[in-house]
């Protein structure tokens, strides 16, 4: 499926209030290269997130472990949705078009965090189930989704686990 394309789909899936806020985008930056390539996520034209291919090789040396072992909570950056190279382009393509073949449950549970910020967006995804998430172990990058969308239904921020 052509970029342009997927875009357009995975957009589409957004919930209302979201749409036109968040927007989903790849390039190439030299004739020939697959290596040269980066995707990025805005919100209100911020980026929040880079899927720059060349940092993700030169962090994890070309071979870019399972999503839960990337980079654990202690070298996290406070307040980032995901960290310079925690992602490479060729992984938002592929997680844009395994999240519209596959259903709204099987978003909420996959082990991307990718697929799973994509589902805290999507208008399947409704004020009830968000409410019901527990939000202490989320991926940054899904944190930053699911905040968005309760900003915009005006509700509280996140379910705290036990830790108060």
């Amino acid at each position: 499926m052509k970029w342009s394309k997927l875009k357009h789909t995975m957009e589409e899936c957004f919930a209302d209030e979201v749409k036109g806020r968040v927007h989903i985008y790849t390039t190439k930056y030299t004739a020939g290269s697959n290596f040269m390539v980066r995707g990025w996520i805005t919100i209100d034209k911020e980026e929040i997130a880079n899927f720059s291919t060349p940092d993700n090789h030169a962090r994890f040396d070309h071979s870019s472990p399972d999503y839960i072992e990337r980079i654990p909570d202690g070298q996290r950056t406070p307040g980032k949705a995901a960290e310079k190279g925690e992602f490479a382009q060729w992984e938002l393509a592929d997680s844009c078009l395994q999240y519209i073949n596959q259903s709204i449950d099987d978003s909420l549970s996959s082990n991307n965090p990718v697929i799973r910020a994509f589902a805290m967006l999507d208008r399947r995804t409704g004020k009830r189930r968000l409410l019901s998430l527990e939000t202490a172990d989320m991926h940054p990058l899904v944190k930053r989704m699911y905040d968005l969308r309760m900003e915009t239904m005006g509700k509280p921020k996140g379910k705290v686990s036990d830790e108060n």
